[in-house]
């Protein structure tokens, strides 16, 4: 199986099930590795030996937001070397957030699809996107 897991943020636990299903029907190399908010997240992040290929994270959550938890990732050296792409994928989308979260060095910004067609397309770009896309840690993988 692929090392380089894919890391999906979110409170609610029925995105959980939509995205692993997604991913399952993708046939996807990646291992899907699912928090409800940014703490545990951060956790695994500081103590994980991979790097994973891509975190997606919804913006508003109880306890550390996905802002919260990209600001920390920006301001820890390592995490920031890692070079880990992160997009947010979030409901609703509201300006003046779309502004803060592209002020905290983010590589995208979606706004959640309202079928899971629709989503599972929109995933599917996503992460066909950053399979193509060359970046610093990708070179030596």
């Amino acid at each position: 199986m692929n090392e380089h897991p894919i890391i999906f943020i979110d409170a609610d636990d029925d995105d959980h099930d939509m995205f692993k299903q997604a991913l399952m029907e993708l046939a996807l190399p990646h291992p899907v590795v699912v928090f409800s908010n940014g703490q545990p997240a951060l956790d695994y992040l500081k103590t994980t030996t991979q790097i994973p290929f891509l975190i997606i994270s919804e913006i508003s959550m109880p306890g550390m937001s996905g802002l919260e938890l990209r600001q920390q990732i920006d301001q820890d050296p390592v995490l920031r070397k890692k070079c880990i792409p992160f997009v947010f994928m979030t409901h609703p989308v509201e300006e003046p957030v779309v502004e803060e979260a592209y002020e905290l060095t983010i590589q995208g910004l979606f706004e959640k699809k309202s079928t899971y067609t629709a989503w599972k397309t929109q995933l599917a770009s996503i992460i066909a996107y950053w399979t193509e896309c060359h970046h610093p840690k990708r070179a030596t993988q």
